[in-house]
């Protein structure tokens, strides 16, 4: 194998009298000089110059090249140019829809910083003391988040070009996420309160048991409108025509259906969770019965003017199982219906 190597280094080594004959041919060829006479119109005096054939081999492949990347440049161009059209006719159907859509991420974020702030007060006025819950993130740390996720996203998406970003946008949506992300503790907390609330004063006799009516007698001492004398008056009288609808002013259980002549006369007593129950006295008929479950706001009765009265109305008490009987005027007056 070397040797076969080594023949045919020799046959094509410059040392070979037959190749070296040829180089001497073709250098003897290429510095043969060709002679060029310049002769300018009008001037009687004429100049020449030599050129070798060398020299002109070299200038006719230099205007070949730069004759070929021209081409190339502006075919290039003109593909780039293409390109270009294309996106900017994307980019003008488009504009202002992106337009649009930034400025509602503005709003998006003002709106949201509102409702933190809101949501912070709220929860310090419900006294909240859970210090791991308000461990939230600083705006800082929520920045640097949002923008080293995108970063690790750019990395991960091969359709990305090379050292090409996001839009500021998306950069601001992404910090909007995990800004609503980390106060979603908050809210949380805000929303258990409030419905923890809201179930309680459902269940709450707060709902007034007449739509209308003329408040003749409060809670409290009075004057007897039957005997003259002073003696305390455990609820209200509400006056109103025979007849008038009664409603059950919270959700609970009937208790009692009854008949009282020197007292309530015909009345009806509901049975309320967290310990209340109130009563409807004077009733001239009475819708419930004894044991059956009854909703806020549904009709159990119709004033009357059953047992010791001097017209007719309602008398309508509340009482706390420990506490013993209450204002009704002050669950009245709360505002929630």
């Amino acid at each position: 194998m070397k040797k076969k190597i080594k023949e045919i280094t020799s046959v094509f080594s410059q040392d070979n009298p037959k190749i070296k004959k040829q180089i001497d041919k073709v250098k003897e060829k290429g510095h043969q000089r060709m002679t060029i006479l310049v002769i300018p119109h009008g001037y009687d005096s004429s100049f020449h110059f030599q050129i070798s054939h060398f020299t002109i081999l070299f200038f006719l492949a230099l205007t070949v090249g730069l004759l070929s990347l021209a081409i190339f440049g502006i075919v290039r161009s003109s593909n780039t140019q293409t390109q270009i059209n294309q996106l900017s006719k994307i980019y003008g159907t488009y504009f202002d829809t992106y337009i649009a859509h930034a400025n509602q991420l503005e709003e998006m974020k003002e709106e949201y910083s509102k409702l933190n702030e809101n949501m912070l007060e709220l929860f310090t006025l419900i006294d909240g003391q859970d210090d791991e819950l308000l461990k939230i993130p600083t705006e800082d740390w929520i920045e640097t988040s949002a923008v080293e996720s995108l970063q690790k996203e750019e990395k991960e998406d091969k359709q990305l070009d090379v050292g090409r970003k996001y839009l500021s946008e998306i950069y601001d949506f992404r910090q909007l996420k995990h800004r609503m992300d980390n106060y979603q503790r908050l809210v949380e907390a805000n929303y258990q309160f409030l419905f923890q609330r809201s179930d309680i004063l459902s269940r709450t006799p707060l709902f007034n048991p007449m739509y209308s009516y003329n408040l003749t007698s409060p809670f409290g001492m009075r004057k007897s409108p039957t005997t003259g004398y002073w003696e305390y008056h455990d609820g209200l009288d509400m006056a109103n025509a025979t007849g008038t609808p009664i409603y059950a002013s919270a959700p609970g259980r009937v208790v009692r259906v009854t008949y009282s002549n020197v007292g309530y006369g015909h009345h009806v007593i509901i049975q309320h969770d967290f310990g209340f129950s109130t009563l409807y006295g004077h009733c001239s008929r009475i819708y419930v019965r004894t044991g059956q479950e009854v909703k806020a706001g549904e009709q159990i009765a119709e004033v009357g003017a059953t047992g010791n009265v001097t017209g007719p109305h309602l008398h309508y008490e509340i009482f706390i199982s420990e506490e013993g009987k209450t204002d009704p005027e002050q669950y009245m007056q709360a505002g929630v219906y």
